[in-house]
Order: structure tokens, then C-alpha cells, then sequence
């Protein structure tokens, strides 16, 4: 799914192509931004427990679009694919959990965008992001629970512990997520032209393979 909506990204560069007109930022702005959160939504309904594309398509939005429209993509596709679930909204204290998680998840994006672009950040640092957030997220819909079902910190610890396994799994499999497939997304969509407007450098990107060599030469005098 998610290298499907990749693929979508590259239709919407085709087709901003061959337009003699191209759209406006602003509205550039909205297209990426609607493409990646409803592609966020759609992974949501994960078919292993606990092994989920969502972290890693709002982190990417970062990526691609910068802090705070990563930020804007972890906000309303989290709260689009919660309140809307099948079944049933989650309750308030678990849904600002999940929004603030995902929010931070978009805006980690962005920040790793300003320290890395145009390079693409190593697999293993991606790796212990996605790890790191996803223990965040872990912890602090966990940390819901007390307030949710009123059961103090007894019952924190107890949700925890019957936990434990999912949330091992949920982070093991973010990890190798992160560390093994956004890499190689990361460097596919960079060289969308479409995408290569938000860089903050302003430069087009070429894959490394097709960036000329620079070679010096004296210069002969008559």
C-alpha cells in the first residue's frame, strides 16, 4: 500500500508535467498533503497485529514536505482513521494520545529532513527513530488507560505487563520498517520534481548516478 501511494505520487508528477500550466505551490500543497494522509488512513487497517504502515507514511510526509506539514498529515490522518474507525471512536484521552504521537511521528520527519537533505539519512538512524517513536506512542496510549478506565498506576503496570509482547512486536517491526523501506522511498520520491520544490535547499535533486563528474583542468596559456 504504501509503495502503491508512491506510485500515485508519481502520476500526479506525470501528469503536473505535461501541464504547460503547472498548479500553484499552494495548492501543490494541498494535493501532497491530501495524497499522503489519505494514504495513511488506508494502511491504517494493518492484517498482523501491531505491524503497522502509518508511522512510517506521516513520517515520510515529514520527509517529503517538511516539519509542519508533516505535523499537519500525523494530525488529521490520525484523527480521521480513530474517530472514524470501524469499530467505534476511540475514547478522548486515547485519541489525543494517538494524535499527539503521530503529530510528533510527522514532525520528527521534518526534522530529520532539515539536518539530511539532499541526502538520505542511514538506514540504522532510521531504524532507532522509528524505534524511539514508536516506544512513545506505545507508552503513552498505555498511559491513557489510567485515565480511561480509572485503574491508577496498578493498572498501568498491569497493562504493561499483558502487553509486553505486542508492544515488542509493534516495535521490532516499526524498526525494520523504517530502517529498511523508507530509505529507498525516500530516495525514489526526491527525485519527483513536484516533491523537489519543498526541499529547503531549493535545488533539483538528481539520483547520485546521473549527477556529472566536476573535474578541474589548468588552463593552457597562448
Amino acid at each position: 500500500m504504501l509503495v502503491a501511494g508512491s506510485l500515485l505520487l508519481v502520476l500526479v508528477e506525470q501528469r503536473a508535467t505535461r501541464n504547460e500550466q503547472p498548479a500553484t505551490m499552494p495548492h501543490r500543497k494541498i494535493i501532497l498533503m491530501s495524497i499522503f494522509t489519505a494514504l495513511a488512513v488506508a494502511v491504517g487497517q494493518d492484517p498482523i497485529p501491531n505491524v503497522e504502515l502509518v508511522s512510517a507514511t506521516i513520517f515520510l510526509s515529514g520527509v517529503m514536505l517538511g516539519a509542519r506539514y508533516g505535523l499537519a498529515v500525523g494530525a488529521i490522518a490520525t484523527f480521521l482513521f480513530s474517530f472514524f474507525n470501524a469499530y467505534g471512536p476511540a475514547s478522548p484521552p486515547l485519541l489525543i494520545a494517538q494524535i499527539f504521537s503521530m503529530m510528533l511521528t510527522g514532525f520528527s520527519g521534518g526534522l530529520i529532513r532539515n539536518f539530511f537533505d539532499p541526502r538520505v539519512p542511514p538506514a540504522w538512524l532510521l531504524g532507532l527513530i522509528g524505534l524511539t517513536l514508536t516506544f512513545v506512542y506505545d507508552l503513552l496510549t498505555t498511559l491513557s488507560s489510567i485515565v480511561v478506565l480509572k485503574t491508577g498506576w496498578p493498572g498501568f503496570g498491569a497493562a504493561l505487563a499483558t502487553g509486553s509482547l505486542f508492544f515488542l512486536v509493534h516495535q521490532i517491526s516499526n524498526t525494520l520498517i523504517f530502517a529498511l523501506l523508507l530509505p529507498t522511498l525516500i530516495r525514489r520520491l526526491r527525485q519527483l520534481t513536484i516533491l523537489q520544490s519543498f526541499s529547503p535547499i531549493g535545488k533539483t535533486i538528481s539520483p547520485p548516478e546521473l549527477q556529472p563528474s566536476v573535474r578541474f583542468t589548468a588552463e593552457r596559456k597562448p
